[in-house]
């Protein structure tokens, strides 16, 4: 019996193997290209299997109160780099499509963005309708011209979300989506890299209900799925001048049960 268990186990890690291998193959000069260390200088390959955010690809925010955390957190997401990543001979910029009325994101001001700090300068584009959002968005990322695109849109299914995933992959960018997140907090299932929220301390941790917008620079960040994805939880410090966020505690890497929980994260 115990030699017929320790066949299973072989074979499940041997799966479990080339399973890894082939999203590996996935990426960009493979796992060495992967982003090991972010926030500050935390590890994340704890969490994720390929051993940290792939460097092309989609990765999604799930947005569920009014603040502009959601806005920098994305920022950070595409532009962050792992420290042996090559300067390319032309720089490729940031692209920024934001579907009006999509998120009640009200905190957030483009205008804050440091510019002055990209080459080339950011670019930014509304438009009115998910599916000129969503088009664009492909459109931009297979051209090849972009380092990343953020999008703001309303929620969409796995077919769009692998769509985007394929953009990403034919013209070697990524994608940072600012989804919904749904109303009985069900996480919709989705091709993501990783999936984050972020959250106010004090929306968490005041009784009754909010008396306005949550202030101040203490927030939860939470990721809570994506491929082959154990979740944790950090409390960072997000600093609006220079778009940047960093670990001021792991929480011991657990979700707070306030935070959704993707069924899919270990998919």
């Amino acid at each position: 019996m115990s030699e017929e268990r320790i066949h299973q186990a072989r074979a499940a890690l041997a799966r479990a193997e080339q399973h890894w291998k082939v999203q590996v193959s996935c990426l960009s000069g493979g796992a060495d290209g992967v982003i090991a260390r972010a926030f500050g200088d935390t590890f994340l390959g704890d969490h994720i299997s390929i051993g940290g955010l792939a460097p092309i690809g989609l990765h999604e925010v799930l947005c569920g109160h009014d603040d502009c955390a959601a806005s920098l957190l994305a920022w950070y997401l595409a532009t962050v780099s792992g420290p042996d990543a090559a300067s390319p001979e032309v720089p490729k910029g940031i692209f920024w499509i934001r579907q009006r009325r999509a998120l009640d994101q009200g905190g957030f001001y483009a205008l804050s963005l440091p510019m002055a700090a990209m080459k080339p300068e950011p670019l930014m584009m509304a438009v009115d309708q998910q599916a000129t959002a969503l088009w664009t968005c492909e459109e931009v990322a297979k051209s090849g011209q972009v380092h990343a695109v953020i999008l703001e849109t309303t929620d969409y299914d796995l077919t769009t979300a692998r769509r985007l995933q394929l953009a990403c992959e034919s013209g070697g960018a990524r994608i940072i989506v600012l989804r919904p997140l749904a109303r009985d907090g069900r996480i919709p299932t989705s091709s993501a890299w990783t999936r984050w929220q972020i959250t106010p301390v004090n929306a968490l941790s005041s009784p009754g209900p909010s008396t306005g917008r949550p202030t101040g620079n203490d927030h939860y960040l939470s990721l809570i799925g994506g491929r082959g994805v154990r979740p944790g939880s950090w409390k960072v410090k997000t600093d609006a001048t220079t778009f940047s966020l960093s670990v001021a505690d792991p929480l011991e890497n657990r979700l707070s049960a306030d935070i959704p929980k993707d069924r899919h994260a270990h998919a």
